[in-house]
């Protein structure tokens, strides 16, 4: 038999309910609805992406590393201090080639793994878009902020690419490339591919040539972002000067380095599949 009692819990609960205001939906703030936007534009655009099969590898060598060298910085001065049947001079001098072997072993490190890619997007550019060029009297009198800038503002072509390294001190590093094609087979060892140190010459219509004065025209090539800070540390720019009377309208120009971008990279090209032939 079903007791009375056991009827009134689900009637007041029923009875609460009923008398519960209705709240409106509210709507997401702006801010939210940005970044869903945006996150969904990031994973469309993705034409193909490579994992590099040792980043986990190089991350447990390179955390060992600098944990080696942090432990010996900490407890060589306690070495030092502490006295013992072994001579002043002896610990001094012992305390000293544990900290530089352990130092040498981790700058070697760093040059090594340094170039080393864990991860790579290939993206497609938003049609439609004109890469930016920065006209100026000279090449320092271009100044960006340190926020990352939009790729489909400097995008020269209809891909670009998104590369993740780690730096010295363990830093996660995106290395965005606006014109992939610039990118060159290099000597450096332990390295594929490297940023160009000389750009295209550059076309320049003659009217403008005589029309115009002596001026630096610059273009954006990569550039490289602290992830965990979201500040660019690093830029790579091509630079042409053009002379107003010249007698070509083609004028050869520079790369150079604003800050400390990323130049060379490693990636195993055995693994690329068909969708990285759009790269040439």
């Amino acid at each position: 038999m079903i007791s009375l009692r056991s009827l009134r819990a689900p009637l007041a609960l029923a009875s609460r309910c009923a008398r519960a205001p209705v709240v409106p939906c509210q709507p997401l703030p702006s801010s939210i609805v940005r970044q869903l936007s945006t996150e969904s534009r990031d994973r469309s655009n993705v034409v193909a992406t490579y994992i590099g099969p040792m980043r986990r590898g190089y991350y447990r060598l390179k955390l060992l590393s600098l944990s080696s060298l942090a432990v010996s910085t900490v407890f060589v001065p306690i070495f030092i201090a502490v006295p013992t049947k072994v001579e002043l001079a002896a610990r001094v001098a012992l305390s000293l080639s544990t900290v530089g072997a352990s130092s040498i072993s981790t700058a070697l490190i760093s040059w090594i793994g340094g170039p080393y890619v864990g991860h790579m997007t290939l993206r497609r550019s938003m049609p439609g878009y004109e890469p930016l060029h920065y006209i100026s009297d000279g090449p320092g009198d271009v100044v960006l902020d340190d926020l990352p800038s939009d790729p489909n503002a400097h995008a020269s072509e209809g891909y670009y690419l998104e590369l993740a390294t780690l730096g010295w001190s363990m830093r996660s590093l995106k290395t965005t490339i606006f014109t992939p094609s610039l990118l060159r087979v290099t000597t450096r060892p332990f390295a594929t591919w490297e940023l160009p140190i000389l750009p295209p010459a550059l076309t320049v219509d003659e009217k403008m040539i005589k029309s115009t004065k002596e001026h630096t025209v610059s273009k954006l090539i990569s550039e490289t972002v602290d992830v965990s800070s979201g500040k660019v540390i690093g830029r790579w720019w091509a630079r042409w000067r053009v002379q107003p009377g010249a007698d070509v309208a083609e004028f050869s120009g520079t790369c150079e380095a604003e800050g400390s971008p990323s130049v060379h990279f490693y990636v195993d090209e055995s693994l690329l599949g068909d969708e990285w032939r759009v790269l040439g």
